[in-house]
């Protein structure tokens, strides 16, 4: 549906978080969230899924959800590419010599490491870790050597465009706040789940990926709601026109938000939220 069809509606896109957000702790998107997603789109609102996911992980949900072709915004803001044709609108890689240096320090520190990469996601271990996240996405990692490696060249790949140090939560938040004095003035560092902490370009987030794609759609930000928990969600949330925390939300993202949906059952929490919205669009 084309920006100008949204006109009726109050919100011109819904960018949704995945994680926690549309799917509750089992994973799956419960009928509640599918309904109400499902509401939005008939009203005229462009539903974008928002996620810290790659693309290809992210697509099983947009298809679930028979939701219309559109724009996807995939590894924390970084990729936007089109839901049918993977289309790519825009990327925005880690500069070469960042990858080197954050993959050789979480080597340093024994964690398991990931790249994410046009053509997937790029792992040199196999750990319990690595593990762990393989059974939360559907997409094969890809085993290689050496992650640094690029064929004949010694440069370090310059299409990474999300790292990850996965490993034990508590050598995770042992390791945070000396990763963010060390990067935080040339990367964008973010602790997302327990056994993760995630690097990306500087200045890239849910955000700057939002605003390029309302841009891209003739779309003003006070026409953009954005629902989310994690701390990836934060800068999502607070550039939003309104942001919608779930109840369960991190401190951060609560804080960031307009407004938090109403407690009850995580699964259906979503559903609670755009309920909310929707009951405040009726007062306007």
């Amino acid at each position: 549906m084309s920006a100008e069809g949204a006109t009726s509606a109050r919100f011109a896109v819904a960018a949704v978080d995945i994680d926690d957000t549309l799917v509750g702790p089992d994973g799956v998107i419960s009928p509640e969230n599918a309904a109400a997603l499902a509401r939005l789109v008939a009203n005229g609102t462009r539903v974008v899924l928002a996620s810290g996911r790659s693309h290809a992980n992210m697509l099983p949900f947009h298809r679930a959800l028979g939701l219309p072709q559109g724009p996807v915004i995939s590894a924390g803001g970084a990729v936007v590419q089109d839901s049918d044709t993977s289309a790519v609108h825009f990327m925005h890689a880690i500069p070469a010599d960042e990858v080197a240096e954050v993959t050789r320090d979480g080597r340093a520190r024994g964690f398991a490491l990931q790249h994410y990469r046009p053509a997937g996601i790029h792992v040199e271990t196999r750990t319990r870790w690595i593990a762990y996240d393989q059974a939360r996405n559907s997409e094969p990692h890809r085993r290689v050597d050496d992650l640094l490696a690029t064929g004949a060249r010694d440069d370090p790949p310059a299409d990474v465009v999300k790292m990850i140090w996965l490993g034990d939560p508590d050598a995770i938040t042992a390791a945070v706040d000396e990763a963010h004095a060390r990067y935080d003035a040339r990367l964008t560092v973010t602790r997302t789940d327990p056994p993760y902490l995630e690097f990306f370009a500087p200045n890239i987030n849910k955000a700057t990926a939002l605003a390029e794609v309302a841009a891209g759609l003739g779309v003003a930000r006070a026409q953009v709601v954005a629902f989310g928990d994690g701390n990836n969600d934060v800068p999502m949330l607070a550039w939003a026109g309104v942001g919608v925390a779930m109840p369960h939300a991190h401190a951060a993202a609560r804080a960031a938000a307009d407004q938090v949906a109403p407690e009850g059952d995580p699964e259906t929490a979503l559903a609670r939220a755009v309920a909310m919205v929707l009951a405040d669009d009726g007062r306007h």
